[in-house]
């Protein structure tokens, strides 16, 4: 029964989201009057929503402009379709000037720390089928980090399948007491339906490249099921010294128990613990489910 719940949860938004139309403007979280930043090298500023359009302008990596407004016109380059939109920017003489850039030139989110700044980019995407034959998004993901004169000094590119996802988050989190690293840049990728994962991803930067830390994940469907994982890191509250332990919870309602408008919740908890020698996190243990129940 469980199996079936989960494949059917994870099952349900490739079947939605692969009926709307093929676009993928929903990662760019920008709003009317949002500040946001180039995420790629020498790309256009056009006097229209069009490659056709007069050219007015080159922006550079790191560039900060403020998005006015979205537009209908759609384009299509490296399997990501998504709109131009307006921005307005300061040019190299200090005058406030506006145009349209196609989005994937724009970084999806970043974060400022320090003298740092760290941003993420969809790279690509591309349509591929997995072993039961369904098709999905493969999304190839960059983080980047730029010194105070915006130039690249360390990236990571991840290829990830993030069909459902509407919604971006990012954030530096410090190094949490793992050695060696100087900040943690963690991204997230969300849904809006029941049944589509919450997607995190950790980044450690050590002040040369980045280093993948284990991942994590929440999923659930309210009244049905849920999953999820949660990390302590050596600094956090419980936490222990290069251990990083990920707490992970499974409930699932037994449909067939209902008894005075309450249904008996089985509860699954168990850990995984990674070590962390100063350069990698690596797994070493996996302990036993501890199950309970209760009514709700």
């Amino acid at each position: 029964m469980k199996k079936i719940l989960i494949s059917i949860l994870f099952l349900i938004p490739f079947i939605i989201f692969s009926q709307e139309k093929s676009s993928h403007n929903y990662y760019w979280n920008i709003y009317d009057a949002n500040e946001t930043i180039v995420a790629a090298k020498n790309c256009y500023v056009r006097e229209m929503p069009s490659i056709q359009s007069n050219l007015l302008d080159s922006l550079q990596l790191g560039k900060k402009i403020k998005v006015l407004r979205a537009t209908e016109n759609d384009l299509k380059i490296k399997g990501l379709n998504v709109s131009w939109v307006a921005i307005e920017y300061e040019n190299n003489i200090g005058k406030l000037v506006q145009g349209f850039l196609w989005k994937g030139f724009l970084a999806v989110g970043f974060s400022k720390s320090a003298d740092y700044t760290y941003l993420t980019a969809i790279d690509k995407i591309e349509t591929v089928k997995d072993a039961d034959g369904f098709e999905k998004n493969s999304v190839s993901i960059s983080v980047k980090i730029l010194d105070s004169e915006n130039a690249v000094i360390g990236q990571k590119t991840i290829t990830k399948n993030l069909d459902g996802s509407y919604f971006f988050q990012n954030k530096t989190i410090g190094s949490l007491g793992l050695t060696n690293l100087e900040n943690i840049y963690r991204i997230s990728f969300s849904g809006e339906a029941c049944g589509i994962p919450t997607l995190y991803y950790y980044f450690g930067w050590n002040g040369k490249s980045f280093v993948m830390l284990p991942e994590k994940q929440e999923v659930g469907d309210a009244g049905v099921y849920y999953y999820s994982e949660n990390f302590v890191f050596p600094k956090e509250t419980g936490g222990k010294p290069d251990l990083i332990v990920k707490q992970i919870e499974e409930g699932e309602y037994d449909q067939d128990s209902e008894k005075d408008n309450t249904y008996l919740l089985k509860i699954s908890k168990w850990t995984e613990t990674y070590k962390w020698n100063g350069e990698n996190a690596v797994f070493i243990s996996k302990s036993k489910p501890v199950k309970s129940s209760k009514r709700e």
